[in-house]
């Protein structure tokens, strides 16, 4: 909880210690003292939502003389239980010969860290006494999805060859079967596939095809050189998923194309469900009926952070009249959306994409793929939101705005368990 714990030492008489209260978040004393007895309670584990426990009289004669605050707390070490009750509260009329049995609900009198408030309402002075929130642990989830293999070569070949077109009617003409994408650059190509291999022949002369280690390109410091990775990077991407997805590059979007379709992902806790491909219909003034599809999709841009590169991934949606060509109002039904969705959808989204991409996904049931993509980077921090403490005040908050974000990172899991 952050408070001070001191002992009564070996000649205590019935308190076993005092409890100074402190604010965590700016770990100062709030010149609040309670008094503590504890007892060592085993038969608690069995009871599975109360327990009762009976004091000595004369101990709680003696607890309820004291002019500060008393609690009693029962524990049971093996299992990490513990269970607190003010005795003042509970026995506020008691006398000898009264019972002195208390009832301890275990969804309401847990002894753990969510105490602290309820602690410090009782040793507050009348006037009142604010404390801020207890600072949350978090893990946050960003769009970055790192990039865990690569090609080991770089093959780098002169070409006499200046259009595209030309150089895609040798490859067609050869039948290549590519699987690394392919850049122009000063009368050369750039490739992770052999340019020396048949598909490439009559398009780079064997003798002029040098091969440089990844990582010549990768962690040049040379602007130029990183450049020219990027393009490699996207090129090699778009024709690893052009099977599956389609690419715009007017709007330099991926989506998945054609009618209504639901696919399964990876969540946070379970293996979910999502409509990547979702039909709606309209009604024009006249009463005629018009239908569009809404497809998932999304941009994606190769980063270069802290040594690593990733696909940083940006969640966006495709309107179509038919499942492949664009809706005439694809720009305010893309503007609407993104006006009432939630980071709810925003997370689903990064998260759906993340596991689609992974190299174990049918995805890429024909081989290993040039790119290897590996998890989304993660980021653990000493502080963040108890959203319990302002969202249960607030009959306005829906599952939706119950997602916090922090310059855009998503938090996912905190020290109890993982949250969507």
């Amino acid at each position: 909880m952050g408070s001070r714990w001191t002992a009564s030492g070996a000649n205590e008489v019935g308190i076993d210690g005092y409890i100074e209260l402190f604010d965590p978040t700016s770990r100062l004393s709030l010149g609040l003292t309670l008094a503590a007895q504890s007892k060592v309670v085993s038969s608690i584990r069995e009871a599975t939502e109360e327990f009762r426990y009976t004091c000595d009289a004369g101990d709680l004669d003696y607890w309820l003389k004291s002019n500060i605050p008393v609690i009693l707390i029962v524990s049971d070490p093996e299992t990490e239980q513990a269970y607190w009750v003010w005795l003042q509260d509970a026995f506020p009329n008691w006398k000898p010969g009264d019972p002195t049995t208390v009832l301890f609900r275990k969804d309401q009198a847990r002894f753990d860290p969510s105490a602290l408030t309820e602690l410090v309402r009782i040793g507050a002075p009348t006037r009142g006494l604010y404390i801020a929130p207890r600072p949350e642990r978090e893990r946050l989830w960003s769009n970055l999805l790192r990039i865990d293999g690569l090609p080991d070569l770089v093959f780098v070949g002169g070409t006499e060859l200046r259009e595209r077109g030309d150089i895609w009617r040798a490859l067609n003409k050869n039948k290549a079967k590519l699987r690394s994408g392919w850049i122009p650059w000063e009368k050369k190509i750039i490739s992770f596939d052999d340019l020396s291999s048949d598909d490439w022949d009559g398009i780079c002369e064997p003798g002029t095809v040098e091969g440089f280690e990844t990582s010549e390109w990768s962690e040049s410091s040379d602007p130029e050189r990183k450049r020219l990775f990027v393009q490699l990077l996207n090129a090699t991407f778009k024709l690893q998923v052009e099977s599956h997805l389609r690419f715009w590059p007017k709007d330099e979007c991926y989506a998945i194309a054609g009618q209504e379709r639901k696919q399964s992902y990876k969540s946070l806790k379970r293996t979910s469900g999502l409509s990547v491909v979702s039909k709606f219909s309209s009604k024009s003034m006249d009463g005629r009926t018009f239908y569009y599809w809404r497809h998932m999709a999304f941009r994606a841009q190769f980063r270069f952070l802290d040594d690593a590169w990733f696909l940083e991934i940006t969640p966006t949606y495709r309107f179509t009249t038919d499942g492949y060509r664009k809706d005439k109002f694809h720009e305010s039904r893309l503007k609407k959306i993104k006006e009432i969705e939630g980071n709810r959808a925003v997370l689903s989204s990064v998260l759906f994409w993340a596991d689609y991409l992974q190299p174990d996904d049918g995805l890429f049931s024909e081989g290993p793929p040039m790119i290897v993509f590996g998890e989304l980077n993660t980021i653990n921090i000493g502080v963040g939101i108890d959203d319990k403490s302002w969202q249960q005040n607030d009959p306005e908050t829906t599952e939706m705005d119950q997602q916090s974000t922090l310059q855009g990172l998503l938090p996912i899991e905190t020290p109890t368990g993982e949250r969507e």
